[in-house]
């Protein structure tokens, strides 16, 4: 003899199509999304990456420069296996005499489009006393 709940919990023992077929659309949403964040976050990273190197490169020059002697310090670029052009300027008798600017620019192409880092620094003569 059945009584009225124990064929009501035969009958409701698993689960319709139905709630099958939300629960894979739900999960189908959350695992897109997902998806979505990882490929964002992996293009922020290669992006950052490559605004570290160029810093680098663009620190870099400006250091070689500064070991070079005022009178010697000239207009030149590099370029690096990687796609990487460095390219420095020197204007003598900026911002005043006994001074030269150096402005140093790096430039790399990022998705198709042309990127750039420069950084600017003074390089003074010093005389002897």
């Amino acid at each position: 003899m059945f009584t009225r709940d124990a064929h009501k919990t035969k009958r409701d023992a698993g689960f319709t199509l139905v709630e099958v077929m939300v629960a894979l659309v739900v999960i189908g949403l959350a695992a897109s999304a997902t998806a979505t964040g990882m490929r964002a976050t992996t293009n922020l990273l290669g992006m950052n990456e490559r605004h570290s190197r160029a810093i680098t490169l663009t620190q870099a020059a400006i250091e070689d420069l500064r070991t070079v002697d005022y009178d010697d310090i000239v207009d030149g670029s590099s370029t690096t296996e990687d796609g990487f052009t460095t390219v420095w300027h020197i204007q003598g008798s900026t911002p005043g005499p006994g001074m030269k600017l150096i402005t140093a620019n790096t430039s790399w192409k990022w998705r198709g489009e042309t990127q750039n880092y420069t950084l600017h620094t003074v390089y003074s003569r010093i005389s002897p006393n």
